[in-house]
């Protein structure tokens, strides 16, 4: 009983830190998403859900940004005795959050009347929905035990999993 409780936490950290770059997304392109669906419980989901979870990302996104500051440096050093494929999902989800901070400031800077087309709307749903793909597929492998390889972020997480202190 007490491995299926750690197999269970060894799986479930990793994919609960998915959770960042899944609400970094979700404050730029979630509102264009959901409201341009033209269908009512994906409004209603997006106005009870999703706007309160961006709301708290924004209103506290020091604390969040600290937070995810730390638990990158304890899974990249290895000061805590992690499994390496912890260690490994975990850098990976917040490399996925960095590249989401970074779509989210790169957006805002095309020209307005891209942004506004349907180049613009196509955009903002090949964003939204490759990172949910993308958390979703990570998700999935984690479940089962496995390693999900995203192209640049995997091989980003690899080596910072073995500059770290305690490799298995």
């Amino acid at each position: 009983m007490k491995q299926f409780i750690l197999k269970i936490a060894e799986r479930g950290f990793p994919i609960l830190c998915y959770i960042f770059p899944l609400v970094e997304i979700s404050t730029c392109f979630a509102g264009r998403v959901f409201l341009n669906a033209d269908n009512r419980i994906l409004t209603e989901f997006y106005v009870n859900y999703v706007v309160a979870a961006t709301r708290f990302y924004t209103g506290n996104v020091y604390l969040i940004f600290a937070l995810m500051i730390g638990i990158f440096i304890t899974c990249s050093n290895g000061t805590l005795k992690l499994k390496k494929f912890v260690r490994f999902n975990v850098i990976q989800a917040i490399l996925l959050s960095i590249i989401c901070s970074f779509i989210n400031a790169m957006y805002p800077l095309l020209p307005l009347i891209i942004r506004e087309s349907y180049i613009g709307l196509l955009l903002s749903h090949v964003f939204y929905f490759g990172i949910v793909i993308a958390i979703l597929y990570s998700a999935l492998l984690i479940c089962y035990g496995k390693y999900p390889s995203i192209p640049i972020l995997s091989e980003a997480a690899r080596l910072h999993v073995q500059r770290g202190y305690l490799d298995d």
